[in-house]
């Protein structure tokens, strides 16, 4: 019996730490399964059906409001849904920041996508920008830190997408090493 009981004092402790070592194991896994339901949750947004209708808005609106008449935008459907869809980008964009999402995998999947719409989105943000600085002077064009509001992470993303682009263009810019006759190569 004494026996029994002093490998019963030697196997408890290591059980113990196994279990331990088990658990954040487990709980390792489960963050990486949340992380990867992000990722699929907010790729379901940009491969939606509606996006490229959103995304056609945005153009449209951009189009529509070159000239710089901004009559009938302000707090108008289409104000909100361009906002909306720079949303999309802000939060893929921050997710990207924070780790959740993997750039690569997310400019793999958009390519250059986030950095022509912020190239679109442009004139719109900076209208939204000077609209807010004359409802509230304290957000005024020219005070400091103001890019950090409207936006960032969307611009950052876009920043990402052009040195992304342009590494991508470099790297292809070389003759073909496709065989003749392959799907995608000019011949």
């Amino acid at each position: 019996m004494a026996e029994i009981e002093s490998i019963l004092r030697i196997i408890s402790p290591i059980a113990v730490i196994a279990g331990t070592i088990l658990v954040v194991l487990q709980l390792r896994v489960n963050a990486k399964n949340a992380r990867a339901r992000n990722a699929f949750d907010l790729i379901g947004k940009v491969i939606d059906p509606s996006f490229p209708a959103r995304r056609h808005r945005l153009y449209e609106v951009a189009a529509r409001h070159s000239g710089g008449n901004w009559t009938d935008f302000d707090r108008s459907l289409a104000d909100f849904e361009v906002r909306n869809f720079a949303n999309i980008y802000e939060q893929l964009g921050l997710l990207v920041r924070k780790g959740v999402v993997d750039l690569e995998d997310v400019l793999d999947a958009l390519s250059a996508q986030p950095m022509a719409d912020w190239h679109i989105f442009g004139p719109i943000r900076m209208h939204i920008m000077e609209e807010a600085a004359r409802a509230l002077p304290g957000l005024a064009t020219n005070q400091p830190g103001l890019e950090s509001i409207y936006w960032p992470n969307f611009r950052w993303l876009a920043e990402e997408s052009r040195k992304w682009t342009l590494r991508r263009a470099s790297l292809t810019a070389g003759p073909s090493t496709l065989p003749s006759g392959t799907p995608g190569k000019q011949d």
